[in-house]
């Protein structure tokens, strides 16, 4: 017997978006406000969940990196106006939660470099580790021959956490406007436009990794994604 099908309208797409984001975003403020020792695996392990739960709405994305990367692919999968509301969505989604973990500590954070790490070394480790969620997603959550499969969330889940224990200490690990965007927003209504120092580079360095991950993915799969 074949199984039902469900489609979901064009709204509860956008919803989801919102959603998703809204907890991955809340749970990375909760973690740094807090200092906790285990951020990288609570972060990993809420988008992981998370795209479990809203997976089959909107393909659970929770990134505006992933939804370009998505789009760039050139394989029909998300529609322009799809790829613009859903990063609508994610970044009032970030913003939403910002302001949600802002107002229950009564402070906020500013995203910078770590450390003695310079602006350079920050841009780079979010660049090459957006460009390996993207790639990872490309690959486990939107191919043909892995349709269907049921790791498709620890995959990405783990690679979240693989770049936090790897590059935390270096850039605080963002890898997602969203979240840049949404912290930095509402730290700049704490303390003002010396907030807006890193904006660019924590939230442009996503979407060049973005762009790798589709040139890394075309090479790869072009004989079975990209038949002629």
């Amino acid at each position: 017997m074949e199984a039902q099908k469900f489609y979901h309208s064009a709204w509860s797409k956008y919803l989801s978006e919102f959603v998703g984001t809204y907890f991955l975003v809340l749970t990375v403020g909760c973690n740094v406000l807090t200092g906790s020792v285990g951020a990288a695996l609570s972060i990993g392990a809420i988008l992981m969940v998370m795209i479990y739960a809203l997976g089959s709405v909107s393909g659970a994305h929770f990134n505006p990196a992933v939804t370009l990367a998505i789009l760039c692919s050139a394989r029909g999968l998300i529609s322009l106006q799809d790829t613009m509301l859903y990063v609508v969505s994610q970044l009032f989604g970030g913003i939403c939660a910002s302001a949600t973990y802002a107002a229950l500590f009564g402070e906020s954070f500013m995203l910078a470099p770590v450390g003695k790490y310079t602006w350079y070394a920050a841009m780079c480790v979010e660049i090459v580790y957006s460009m390996a969620l993207c790639y990872v997603v490309l690959n486990v959550a939107t191919t043909h021959k892995q349709d269907g499969n049921n790791y498709f969330g620890l995959a990405i889940g783990f690679t979240v956490v693989a770049a936090a224990l790897a590059i935390g200490g270096i850039s605080g690990c963002s890898l997602n406007p969203a979240v840049s965007f949404g912290a930095i927003m509402i730290n700049t209504i704490d303390n003002g436009t010396k907030s807006l120092m890193y904006l660019a580079l924590y939230f442009f360095s996503p979407f060049v990794g973005s762009m790798l991950a589709c040139l890394s993915f075309y090479v790869v799969q072009k004989a079975d994604e990209y038949p002629r």
